[in-house]
């Protein structure tokens, strides 16, 4: 029976003849950064494919309607797609997209246990995906800074904040099974089983250049797995030999070291921050110019739009409250007055990321 969607679609493919086509197998990727680098691993590690990547920021401006994209899809051999879709104008989602013949949900990977202090500050919609504030490290911002900050803290009551009682005081320390658990559920989700590439990636150190930036083996492992998956035969290659690893070219976020040396992994007091337009060259930033420059750019931003869902917890935890104050030091007088925020209904933010 023919419906709205099958004519939609044929009309798609009828609009595609005579256009040229290179490449076997024809792959399409769909979706945010990790799969952004999953369409470049797949070229090289076929490099007589077609590999074409359509990002979920820009989707439904290539194609409106959810049907626009399916049709599309239709054209390739395989399609993989991350669960990240923009709102299209007929209503369509991933449950909807993730039906097609050919798709296959890209497990996404999102793990805190490394990077425990790092938070995204805004309210981030869970369609769009916009709605999230930049600073010195883009998206990503530390908690202990954003509380600081809110409190009315000095740089240098901040960065007493960066310590071992406090790490541990605040659960910094405790999050290995909860992470665990947690990208467990985003490969069920996917259908996917991560465990053995989890104990691969653990062996390796820290495996997250962010709480959801990987690093390249773990996107490569991932491409693998789907090819295996597809029945798409690939070459053995050691792609960390010469593949640039575009996540890491994004920023990289610091495993403290008290919180490496909790694991047994290298750790750095560094902020790697990237190259971009307005904030200038890729560097390194030490504890010290990261605090100073969150500091300037939230000086330039209203309050209310400076919102964490854990920072606002903390801030209406009277216990919490008194042992910042403690650890920051009371003989230091704030240097601006400290506002109480109203907190945020549960669930309000999306989590996600770049």
């Amino acid at each position: 029976m023919l419906t709205v969607d099958s004519l939609w679609r044929v009309r798609h493919r009828l609009a595609q003849i005579g256009k040229k086509r290179t490449g076997s197998p024809r792959i399409l990727v769909v979706g945010v950064c990790q799969a952004g680098s999953m369409a470049k691993v797949l070229r090289y590690l076929l490099p007589d494919a077609q590999v074409d990547f359509v990002s979920a920021f820009t989707a439904n401006r290539r194609f409106p309607k959810l049907v626009d994209l399916m049709a599309h899809a239709d054209g390739y051999d395989h399609v993989y797609s991350s669960i990240y879709l923009p709102r299209f104008k007929d209503g369509g989602t991933i449950d909807r997209f993730r039906t097609h013949p050919k798709v296959r949900l890209i497990p996404t990977i999102v793990f805190g246990a490394y990077h425990p202090d790092l938070i995204h500050v805004g309210v981030q919609d869970a369609v769009s995906l916009n709605g999230l504030i930049s600073g010195p490290m883009g998206h990503s911002h530390s908690a202990i800074t954003l509380y600081a900050y809110l409190a009315g803290f000095s740089q240098a009551q901040a960065l007493r904040l960066f310590a071992e009682p406090v790490f541990e005081r605040l659960g910094y320390f405790d999050l290995w099974n909860e992470s665990v658990s947690y990208l467990r559920g985003l490969g069920a989700q996917a259908q996917y089983d991560l465990d053995t590439h989890l104990t691969r990636w653990a062996r390796r150190g820290c495996f997250m250049h962010s709480i959801n930036h990987t690093k390249l083996y773990v996107v490569a492992d991932l491409a693998r797995g789907l090819l295996t998956k597809s029945g798409v035969p690939y070459p053995e290659c050691d792609l960390d030999a010469f593949v640039p690893d575009d996540l890491g070219g994004q920023g990289s976020w610091p495993v403290y070291p008290e919180i490496a040396a909790h694991y047994g992994v290298p750790g750095s007091a560094l902020f790697f921050k990237a190259e971009t337009r307005r904030s200038g060259p890729a560097r390194t930033m030490t504890r010290a110019e990261f605090v100073a420059a969150a500091y300037a750019n939230y000086d330039r931003r209203p309050r209310e739009a400076l919102v964490s869902q854990r920072v606002q917890g903390w801030r209406n935890d009277p216990a919490t409250v008194e042992f910042f104050r403690e650890a920051a030091g009371r003989e230091i007088s704030p240097i601006r007055p400290a506002e109480r925020v109203p907190a945020l209904a549960s669930g309000s933010l999306a989590g996600h990321t770049s």
